[in-house]
């Protein structure tokens, strides 16, 4: 069984390795690889007393990492599907200032909008940043911002 703690834990490596992973994330990794739970149990206490794994850090990673790509709405629902804790969420999703995600959400619409040709309709635009995970206060805002209403 030592043999295959040390696989196990060679892969979390590598994982972790190409960015930093929640322990929720990690898991189920080590567990679609096909490692007992009592195996992926032992790499996973391992990993978290060297710190390897933390999910305040982890939660902090991801937000600036993806702030400006998704929305806080986006950001939730991505945390929330990598086993973050709510509360902890709440609580780095708080401190991102709101003219800096409606800079975001302007940035991705002028992209979007040049992208096509230097027009967007009104529909598709805001079907795009609400599938960025924008608040419809950002994004109404953004539509003013750019003229279409």
């Amino acid at each position: 069984m030592n043999s295959e703690v040390d696989r196990a834990r060679l892969f979390a490596y590598k994982l972790m390795n190409y960015r930093p992973r929640s322990e929720f994330e990690l898991k189920w990794r080590l567990e679609r690889k096909g490692y007992s739970i009592e195996v992926v149990d032992t790499v996973i206490k391992h990993l978290m007393r060297l710190g390897y794994i933390d999910d305040k850090a982890f939660a902090r990673y991801w937000i600036a990492e993806r702030a400006g790509k998704k929305g806080s709405y986006g950001l939730r629902q991505e945390l929330m599907n990598k086993g973050i804790d709510i509360a902890v969420i709440n609580e780095f999703l708080a401190e991102l200032r709101p003219e800096d995600e409606f800079n975001s959400a302007l940035k991705l619409a002028q992209k979007k909008i040049t992208l096509r040709g230097g027009t967007c309709p009104y529909p598709l635009l805001i079907g795009f940043l609400k599938r960025k995970g924008f608040s419809y206060s950002v994004i109404k805002s953004v539509i003013q911002a750019l003229g279409y209403s």
